[in-house]
Protein backbone atom coordinates (compact mmCIF):
# COMPACT_ATOMS: atom_id res chain seq x y z
CA UNK A 1 0.00 0.00 0.00
CA UNK A 2 1.25 3.53 -0.95
CA UNK A 3 2.71 5.47 1.26
CA UNK A 4 0.08 8.17 3.33
CA UNK A 5 -0.19 11.86 1.68
CA UNK A 6 -1.37 15.18 2.84
CA UNK A 7 -3.92 16.74 1.74
CA UNK A 8 -3.91 20.34 1.06
CA UNK A 9 -6.51 20.55 4.11
CA UNK A 10 -3.66 19.30 6.37
CA UNK A 11 -5.13 15.41 6.85
CA UNK A 12 -3.59 12.10 5.73
CA UNK A 13 -5.26 10.14 3.62
CA UNK A 14 -4.56 6.70 1.55
CA UNK A 15 -3.95 7.15 -1.86
CA UNK A 16 -4.31 3.59 -3.37
CA UNK A 17 -5.30 4.31 -6.73
CA UNK A 18 -2.97 6.60 -8.72
CA UNK A 19 -5.88 9.27 -10.09
CA UNK A 20 -3.11 11.18 -11.81
CA UNK A 21 -2.87 8.00 -14.08
CA UNK A 22 -6.27 8.05 -15.27
CA UNK A 23 -5.75 10.57 -18.43
CA UNK A 24 -7.85 11.00 -21.39
CA UNK A 25 -7.68 8.21 -24.50
CA UNK A 26 -6.49 5.65 -22.37
CA UNK A 27 -8.47 1.88 -22.88
CA UNK A 28 -10.33 1.16 -19.56
CA UNK A 29 -13.05 -0.13 -18.06
CA UNK A 30 -16.47 1.01 -17.14
CA UNK A 31 -17.21 4.11 -15.74
CA UNK A 32 -20.35 4.37 -13.80
CA UNK A 33 -22.22 8.05 -13.59
CA UNK A 34 -24.60 8.03 -10.31
CA UNK A 35 -26.49 10.54 -8.68
CA UNK A 36 -27.74 10.16 -4.89
CA UNK A 37 -30.77 10.14 -4.14
CA UNK A 38 -31.60 8.12 -7.33
CA UNK A 39 -33.02 11.06 -9.99
CA UNK A 40 -36.51 11.19 -10.01
CA UNK A 41 -37.40 11.21 -13.96
CA UNK A 42 -41.28 11.90 -13.45
CA UNK A 43 -40.14 15.38 -12.31
CA UNK A 44 -36.08 16.45 -12.77
CA UNK A 45 -34.19 17.94 -15.94
CA UNK A 46 -30.56 16.28 -16.96
CA UNK A 47 -29.00 14.87 -13.70
CA UNK A 48 -26.03 17.23 -12.82
CA UNK A 49 -23.68 14.09 -13.14
CA UNK A 50 -23.90 14.40 -16.85
CA UNK A 51 -22.06 17.82 -17.06
CA UNK A 52 -18.69 15.42 -15.52
CA UNK A 53 -19.17 12.17 -17.37
CA UNK A 54 -16.64 12.09 -20.06
CA UNK A 55 -16.55 10.82 -23.81
CA UNK A 56 -16.54 7.00 -24.46
CA UNK A 57 -18.53 3.97 -25.21
CA UNK A 58 -17.26 2.39 -21.64
CA UNK A 59 -19.03 5.72 -19.36
CA UNK A 60 -22.55 4.50 -18.59
CA UNK A 61 -25.17 6.81 -16.11
CA UNK A 62 -27.09 4.54 -13.83
CA UNK A 63 -30.46 5.10 -12.75
CA UNK A 64 -31.43 1.51 -11.39
CA UNK A 65 -28.67 -0.79 -11.17
CA UNK A 66 -26.63 0.56 -8.39
CA UNK A 67 -24.23 -2.78 -7.49
CA UNK A 68 -21.52 -3.42 -9.77
CA UNK A 69 -18.38 -6.00 -9.81
CA UNK A 70 -16.02 -3.08 -8.57
CA UNK A 71 -12.95 -5.09 -10.62
CA UNK A 72 -14.95 -4.57 -13.57
CA UNK A 73 -15.41 -0.58 -12.58
CA UNK A 74 -12.71 2.02 -13.10
CA UNK A 75 -14.64 4.77 -11.25
CA UNK A 76 -17.45 5.60 -9.74
CA UNK A 77 -18.68 9.68 -10.53
CA UNK A 78 -21.52 10.15 -7.98
CA UNK A 79 -23.21 13.75 -7.60
CA UNK A 80 -24.46 13.51 -4.22
CA UNK A 81 -27.43 16.17 -2.79
CA UNK A 82 -28.24 16.70 1.04
CA UNK A 83 -31.30 14.00 0.86
CA UNK A 84 -29.44 11.33 -0.94
CA UNK A 85 -26.66 11.18 1.83
CA UNK A 86 -27.53 8.03 3.90
CA UNK A 87 -28.31 5.85 0.77
CA UNK A 88 -25.17 7.10 -0.68
CA UNK A 89 -23.08 6.14 2.56
CA UNK A 90 -24.73 2.74 2.60
CA UNK A 91 -24.06 1.96 -1.21
CA UNK A 92 -20.29 3.44 -0.86
CA UNK A 93 -19.67 1.04 2.33
CA UNK A 94 -19.83 -1.84 -0.44
CA UNK A 95 -17.73 -0.66 -2.93
CA UNK A 96 -14.14 0.13 -3.55
CA UNK A 97 -13.66 3.33 -1.85
CA UNK A 98 -10.53 3.89 -3.93
CA UNK A 99 -12.56 4.00 -6.74
CA UNK A 100 -15.28 6.46 -5.84
CA UNK A 101 -15.27 10.05 -6.55
CA UNK A 102 -17.96 12.52 -5.32
CA UNK A 103 -19.07 15.77 -6.00
CA UNK A 104 -21.70 18.29 -5.81
CA UNK A 105 -23.05 20.87 -3.23
CA UNK A 106 -22.99 18.57 -0.19
CA UNK A 107 -19.04 17.12 -0.68
CA UNK A 108 -18.20 21.08 -1.47
CA UNK A 109 -19.90 22.17 1.97
CA UNK A 110 -19.36 18.91 3.80
CA UNK A 111 -16.38 17.76 2.62
CA UNK A 112 -14.78 16.09 5.61
CA UNK A 113 -18.03 13.89 5.46
CA UNK A 114 -17.06 11.97 2.93
CA UNK A 115 -12.98 11.10 3.24
CA UNK A 116 -14.32 7.52 4.94
CA UNK A 117 -16.37 6.82 1.63
CA UNK A 118 -14.51 8.16 -1.85
CA UNK A 119 -10.90 8.30 -2.62
CA UNK A 120 -11.38 12.14 -3.86
CA UNK A 121 -13.84 14.52 -3.09
CA UNK A 122 -14.56 17.06 -5.99
CA UNK A 123 -15.47 20.64 -4.27
CA UNK A 124 -17.54 23.03 -6.72
CA UNK A 125 -18.08 23.11 -10.09
CA UNK A 126 -16.44 20.49 -13.06
CA UNK A 127 -16.41 19.34 -16.04
CA UNK A 128 -12.69 18.26 -16.99
CA UNK A 129 -13.05 15.22 -14.71
CA UNK A 130 -9.38 14.22 -16.04
CA UNK A 131 -7.27 17.38 -14.92
CA UNK A 132 -9.35 17.51 -12.19
CA UNK A 133 -8.31 13.91 -10.85
CA UNK A 134 -4.73 14.50 -12.04
CA UNK A 135 -4.53 16.78 -8.87
CA UNK A 136 -2.37 15.99 -5.42
CA UNK A 137 -4.70 15.46 -2.29
CA UNK A 138 -8.11 13.40 -1.52
CA UNK A 139 -10.21 16.92 -1.21
CA UNK A 140 -9.53 19.10 -4.67
CA UNK A 141 -11.28 21.63 -6.72
CA UNK A 142 -13.20 21.20 -9.63
CA UNK A 143 -11.96 22.52 -12.96
CA UNK A 144 -13.64 23.50 -15.33
CA UNK A 145 -12.24 23.77 -18.68
CA UNK A 146 -15.14 24.34 -21.15
CA UNK A 147 -14.84 21.94 -23.68
CA UNK A 148 -17.40 19.33 -23.12
CA UNK A 149 -20.54 18.47 -23.35
CA UNK A 150 -22.89 16.95 -21.22
CA UNK A 151 -23.52 12.95 -21.73
CA UNK A 152 -27.23 13.68 -22.47
CA UNK A 153 -27.54 10.60 -24.94
CA UNK A 154 -26.78 8.62 -21.61
CA UNK A 155 -30.58 10.12 -20.05
CA UNK A 156 -34.23 10.35 -21.39
CA UNK A 157 -34.58 13.51 -22.43
CA UNK A 158 -38.24 12.72 -23.00
CA UNK A 159 -39.38 11.63 -19.51
CA UNK A 160 -38.34 14.98 -18.20
CA UNK A 161 -41.71 15.95 -16.66
CA UNK A 162 -41.11 19.64 -15.42
CA UNK A 163 -44.14 21.46 -13.52
CA UNK A 164 -44.64 24.73 -15.84
CA UNK A 165 -47.62 26.12 -16.96
CA UNK A 166 -48.56 25.54 -20.18
CA UNK A 167 -46.07 22.50 -20.54
CA UNK A 168 -48.35 19.40 -21.87
CA UNK A 169 -46.67 15.74 -20.72
CA UNK A 170 -46.14 14.91 -24.69
CA UNK A 171 -44.10 18.26 -25.01
CA UNK A 172 -39.96 17.72 -24.72
CA UNK A 173 -38.13 20.04 -22.16
CA UNK A 174 -33.85 20.22 -21.89
CA UNK A 175 -32.21 23.22 -20.00
CA UNK A 176 -28.69 24.45 -20.71
CA UNK A 177 -26.33 26.77 -18.27
CA UNK A 178 -24.57 29.33 -20.10
CA UNK A 179 -23.09 30.26 -16.76
CA UNK A 180 -22.30 29.47 -12.95
CA UNK A 181 -22.61 31.54 -10.13
CA UNK A 182 -24.48 34.80 -9.32
CA UNK A 183 -23.09 38.27 -8.76
CA UNK A 184 -25.48 39.90 -6.51
CA UNK A 185 -24.54 41.69 -3.91
CA UNK A 186 -24.53 41.18 -1.06
CA UNK A 187 -25.52 37.54 -1.87
CA UNK A 188 -29.19 36.68 -0.29
CA UNK A 189 -29.01 35.61 3.13
CA UNK A 190 -30.13 32.19 2.59
CA UNK A 191 -28.43 31.16 -0.36
CA UNK A 192 -25.99 28.41 -0.85
CA UNK A 193 -24.80 29.73 -4.25
CA UNK A 194 -21.59 31.36 -3.60
CA UNK A 195 -20.55 28.11 -1.20
CA UNK A 196 -20.52 25.98 -4.65
CA UNK A 197 -18.94 28.92 -7.40
CA UNK A 198 -17.58 32.06 -5.71
CA UNK A 199 -18.45 34.49 -8.66
CA UNK A 200 -20.83 34.38 -11.58
CA UNK A 201 -18.21 32.72 -14.50
CA UNK A 202 -19.68 32.69 -18.05
CA UNK A 203 -19.18 30.11 -20.46
CA UNK A 204 -17.44 31.09 -23.42
CA UNK A 205 -20.22 31.96 -26.00
CA UNK A 206 -18.88 29.31 -28.64
CA UNK A 207 -19.42 26.49 -26.06
CA UNK A 208 -23.20 27.84 -25.37
CA UNK A 209 -23.71 28.03 -29.23
CA UNK A 210 -22.13 24.41 -29.70
CA UNK A 211 -24.71 22.95 -26.64
CA UNK A 212 -27.70 24.60 -27.94
CA UNK A 213 -26.76 23.18 -31.61
CA UNK A 214 -26.38 19.61 -30.11
CA UNK A 215 -30.35 20.02 -28.58
CA UNK A 216 -31.75 20.31 -31.68
CA UNK A 217 -32.30 16.74 -32.35
CA UNK A 218 -34.72 16.68 -29.60
CA UNK A 219 -37.23 19.14 -31.18
CA UNK A 220 -37.79 20.90 -27.90
CA UNK A 221 -41.10 22.78 -26.88
CA UNK A 222 -39.10 24.19 -24.18
CA UNK A 223 -35.76 25.55 -22.88
CA UNK A 224 -34.70 26.20 -19.11
CA UNK A 225 -31.98 28.52 -18.97
CA UNK A 226 -30.57 27.29 -15.64
CA UNK A 227 -28.24 30.06 -14.84
CA UNK A 228 -28.73 31.58 -11.13
CA UNK A 229 -29.09 35.08 -12.41
CA UNK A 230 -29.09 34.63 -16.19
CA UNK A 231 -29.53 38.92 -16.93
CA UNK A 232 -26.90 39.63 -15.06
CA UNK A 233 -23.68 38.51 -17.47
CA UNK A 234 -22.80 41.72 -19.61
CA UNK A 235 -23.25 39.54 -22.77
CA UNK A 236 -26.46 37.41 -21.82
CA UNK A 237 -27.64 39.80 -25.13
CA UNK A 238 -25.60 37.54 -26.98
CA UNK A 239 -26.33 34.53 -25.79
CA UNK A 240 -29.86 34.62 -25.25
CA UNK A 241 -29.65 35.58 -29.40
CA UNK A 242 -28.05 32.49 -29.92
CA UNK A 243 -29.85 30.45 -28.27
CA UNK A 244 -32.65 31.47 -29.72
CA UNK A 245 -31.69 31.70 -33.81
CA UNK A 246 -30.73 27.77 -32.83
CA UNK A 247 -33.77 26.95 -31.25
CA UNK A 248 -36.26 29.58 -33.05
CA UNK A 249 -39.78 27.77 -31.95
CA UNK A 250 -38.17 26.86 -28.49
CA UNK A 251 -40.07 28.61 -25.42
CA UNK A 252 -37.67 29.79 -23.21
CA UNK A 253 -38.24 30.43 -19.21
CA UNK A 254 -35.02 31.47 -16.83
CA UNK A 255 -34.20 33.21 -13.45
CA UNK A 256 -33.52 36.32 -12.94
CA UNK A 257 -33.69 39.15 -10.59
CA UNK A 258 -36.26 42.38 -10.83
CA UNK A 259 -33.57 45.43 -10.56
CA UNK A 260 -32.15 44.27 -14.63
CA UNK A 261 -35.76 43.78 -15.77
CA UNK A 262 -35.68 47.26 -17.47
CA UNK A 263 -37.93 48.39 -20.58
CA UNK A 264 -35.16 47.08 -22.97
CA UNK A 265 -34.62 44.32 -21.32
CA UNK A 266 -37.69 43.03 -21.08
CA UNK A 267 -38.20 43.77 -25.08
CA UNK A 268 -35.60 42.04 -26.02
CA UNK A 269 -36.39 38.86 -23.85
CA UNK A 270 -39.50 38.98 -25.58
CA UNK A 271 -38.69 39.17 -29.24
CA UNK A 272 -36.44 36.44 -28.30
CA UNK A 273 -38.47 33.54 -27.44
CA UNK A 274 -38.25 34.25 -23.43
CA UNK A 275 -42.07 33.28 -22.93
CA UNK A 276 -41.55 33.29 -18.86
CA UNK A 277 -38.93 34.70 -16.22
CA UNK A 278 -38.53 32.93 -12.45
CA UNK A 279 -37.83 35.67 -10.01
CA UNK A 280 -37.82 35.09 -6.43
CA UNK A 281 -40.58 37.00 -3.89
CA UNK A 282 -38.50 35.47 -1.36
CA UNK A 283 -40.02 35.80 2.76
CA UNK A 284 -42.85 38.22 2.03
CA UNK A 285 -42.12 39.23 5.81
CA UNK A 286 -38.43 40.46 4.89
CA UNK A 287 -36.98 42.97 2.67
CA UNK A 288 -34.36 42.04 -0.42
CA UNK A 289 -32.39 44.32 -2.27
CA UNK A 290 -33.00 42.48 -5.11
CA UNK A 291 -36.78 42.89 -5.01
CA UNK A 292 -37.25 46.03 -4.74
CA UNK A 293 -38.22 46.81 -8.24
CA UNK A 294 -40.37 43.84 -8.14
CA UNK A 295 -43.87 45.14 -8.80
CA UNK A 296 -42.79 47.31 -11.70
CA UNK A 297 -40.65 44.37 -13.19
CA UNK A 298 -44.03 41.94 -13.10
CA UNK A 299 -45.63 44.65 -14.23
CA UNK A 300 -43.78 44.94 -17.40
CA UNK A 301 -43.31 41.52 -17.85
CA UNK A 302 -47.00 41.61 -17.98
CA UNK A 303 -47.22 44.05 -20.92
CA UNK A 304 -44.66 42.19 -22.95
CA UNK A 305 -46.69 38.95 -22.60
CA UNK A 306 -44.07 37.09 -21.07
CA UNK A 307 -45.19 34.55 -17.63
CA UNK A 308 -43.39 35.36 -14.55
CA UNK A 309 -42.68 32.47 -11.97
CA UNK A 310 -42.32 33.72 -8.51
CA UNK A 311 -41.36 31.24 -5.89
CA UNK A 312 -41.76 32.12 -1.66
CA UNK A 313 -39.92 30.99 1.01
CA UNK A 314 -41.83 29.57 4.77
CA UNK A 315 -39.76 29.95 7.55
CA UNK A 316 -41.44 27.79 9.59
CA UNK A 317 -40.29 28.89 12.87
CA UNK A 318 -42.11 32.01 12.37
CA UNK A 319 -45.59 30.22 11.81
CA UNK A 320 -45.86 27.99 14.86
CA UNK A 321 -49.43 28.78 16.09
CA UNK A 322 -52.23 30.08 14.56
CA UNK A 323 -52.13 33.51 14.35
CA UNK A 324 -48.71 33.94 13.12
CA UNK A 325 -49.43 31.35 10.62
CA UNK A 326 -53.16 33.30 9.21
CA UNK A 327 -50.82 36.25 9.28
CA UNK A 328 -47.99 35.07 7.24
CA UNK A 329 -50.47 33.43 4.93
CA UNK A 330 -52.82 36.45 4.75
CA UNK A 331 -49.31 38.55 3.96
CA UNK A 332 -48.26 36.18 1.40
CA UNK A 333 -51.66 36.27 -0.64
CA UNK A 334 -51.90 39.58 -0.61
CA UNK A 335 -48.49 40.04 -2.59
CA UNK A 336 -50.05 37.07 -4.98
CA UNK A 337 -52.97 39.01 -5.52
CA UNK A 338 -51.07 42.48 -6.29
CA UNK A 339 -48.25 40.66 -8.63
CA UNK A 340 -50.33 38.25 -10.28
CA UNK A 341 -48.02 35.65 -11.10
CA UNK A 342 -48.89 32.92 -13.49
CA UNK A 343 -46.58 30.00 -11.58
CA UNK A 344 -45.79 30.14 -7.89
CA UNK A 345 -43.56 27.91 -5.92
CA UNK A 346 -43.70 27.83 -2.36
CA UNK A 347 -40.42 25.97 -0.42
CA UNK A 348 -39.85 26.19 3.59
CA UNK A 349 -36.31 26.99 4.57
CA UNK A 350 -33.32 24.81 3.92
CA UNK A 351 -30.35 26.80 6.26
CA UNK A 352 -27.22 25.61 4.36
CA UNK A 353 -24.06 26.05 6.44
CA UNK A 354 -21.97 28.57 5.20
CA UNK A 355 -24.87 30.98 4.75
CA UNK A 356 -25.58 34.11 6.18
CA UNK A 357 -28.47 32.85 8.03
CA UNK A 358 -26.64 29.88 9.48
CA UNK A 359 -25.74 30.93 13.01
CA UNK A 360 -28.97 31.77 13.47
CA UNK A 361 -30.35 28.11 12.53
CA UNK A 362 -27.47 25.46 13.16
CA UNK A 363 -28.85 24.89 16.60
CA UNK A 364 -32.03 23.48 14.75
CA UNK A 365 -29.90 21.15 13.00
CA UNK A 366 -28.65 17.42 12.86
CA UNK A 367 -27.52 15.26 10.08
CA UNK A 368 -30.80 13.41 10.57
CA UNK A 369 -32.49 16.35 8.69
CA UNK A 370 -30.48 15.63 5.78
CA UNK A 371 -33.06 13.34 4.23
CA UNK A 372 -35.20 16.46 4.80
CA UNK A 373 -33.75 19.06 2.51
CA UNK A 374 -35.85 18.99 -0.11
CA UNK A 375 -37.86 22.15 0.77
CA UNK A 376 -41.15 20.86 1.23
CA UNK A 377 -40.42 19.72 4.65
CA UNK A 378 -40.40 21.75 7.37
CA UNK A 379 -37.86 19.72 9.74
CA UNK A 380 -36.88 23.35 11.77
CA UNK A 381 -40.02 22.08 13.79
CA UNK A 382 -39.81 18.67 16.14
CA UNK A 383 -43.14 18.25 16.42
CA UNK A 384 -44.26 15.86 14.06
CA UNK A 385 -47.95 16.57 13.96
CA UNK A 386 -47.38 20.54 13.68
CA UNK A 387 -44.78 19.51 10.69
CA UNK A 388 -47.77 17.47 8.73
CA UNK A 389 -50.44 20.43 9.27
CA UNK A 390 -47.19 22.96 8.20
CA UNK A 391 -47.14 20.91 4.85
CA UNK A 392 -50.81 20.73 4.37
CA UNK A 393 -50.72 24.84 4.29
CA UNK A 394 -47.62 25.39 2.32
CA UNK A 395 -50.20 23.18 -0.23
CA UNK A 396 -53.28 24.44 0.81
CA UNK A 397 -52.48 28.40 -0.22
CA UNK A 398 -50.90 27.40 -3.56
CA UNK A 399 -53.84 26.04 -4.13
CA UNK A 400 -56.44 28.72 -3.06
CA UNK A 401 -54.61 30.91 -5.60
CA UNK A 402 -54.74 28.51 -8.56
CA UNK A 403 -58.61 28.21 -8.14
CA UNK A 404 -59.06 31.51 -7.31
CA UNK A 405 -61.34 33.83 -9.50
CA UNK A 406 -58.31 36.25 -10.06
CA UNK A 407 -56.30 33.96 -11.03
CA UNK A 408 -58.87 32.51 -13.25
CA UNK A 409 -60.39 35.71 -14.69
CA UNK A 410 -57.41 37.92 -14.52
CA UNK A 411 -54.15 35.69 -14.48
CA UNK A 412 -55.33 32.38 -16.44
CA UNK A 413 -56.66 29.60 -16.59
CA UNK A 414 -55.67 27.26 -14.58
CA UNK A 415 -57.51 23.45 -15.28
CA UNK A 416 -56.01 23.68 -18.60
CA UNK A 417 -54.41 19.60 -18.54
CA UNK A 418 -50.66 20.89 -18.48
CA UNK A 419 -47.81 19.80 -16.32
CA UNK A 420 -48.57 22.28 -13.48
CA UNK A 421 -52.38 21.64 -13.56
CA UNK A 422 -51.96 17.87 -13.08
CA UNK A 423 -49.24 18.10 -10.49
CA UNK A 424 -51.59 19.89 -8.12
CA UNK A 425 -54.29 17.52 -8.33
CA UNK A 426 -51.93 15.17 -7.63
CA UNK A 427 -50.93 16.75 -4.37
CA UNK A 428 -54.48 18.06 -4.23
CA UNK A 429 -55.26 13.74 -3.53
CA UNK A 430 -52.33 13.24 -1.60
CA UNK A 431 -53.29 16.07 1.08
CA UNK A 432 -57.33 16.30 1.03
CA UNK A 433 -57.48 12.68 2.51
CA UNK A 434 -55.60 14.02 5.43
CA UNK A 435 -57.59 17.00 6.03
CA UNK A 436 -59.95 15.96 8.75
CA UNK A 437 -57.30 13.30 10.49
CA UNK A 438 -55.34 16.56 11.09
CA UNK A 439 -57.49 18.42 12.16
CA UNK A 440 -58.38 16.38 14.90
CA UNK A 441 -54.77 15.94 16.46
CA UNK A 442 -53.40 18.24 18.84
CA UNK A 443 -51.61 20.42 18.84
Amino acid sequence: MEKEKANEFGRKTWRPVKFEDLVPGRKRNRIIGMTFPRTNLSLALEPSILTVLPPGKNVEFDMFTRDYNDDDVELYLCSVYITGMDEFVAWALRHDKSKIVVGGYHPTAFSEEFVRYAGRIVQGPCDDIWATLAQEGQIVRGIVSNKTLPRRDLYDVAKNYQVIPDKMLADIAVSINTSMGCNMDPPCDFCCTPLMCEKQTSRPLEMVVREAESLRVYDPEYLFIRDENFTTQKDWRARLEAIHRILPETKIYLFASANTLSEATVSFMAGHGVYMVCLGLEDPTVEYGKNKKLDSAIARLKRYGIMTYLSFIVDPLKIIGREDGENFYNLLMARLYELGPEMICGNFLMPFRGTKIWDEYYAFVSPEDYKDYDTKTPFLVRNPIVREKMKFFLFWYQWLYYTSDFYNNEVRKFAVGDTLHLRFQELYEQFMPQYERMWDERP
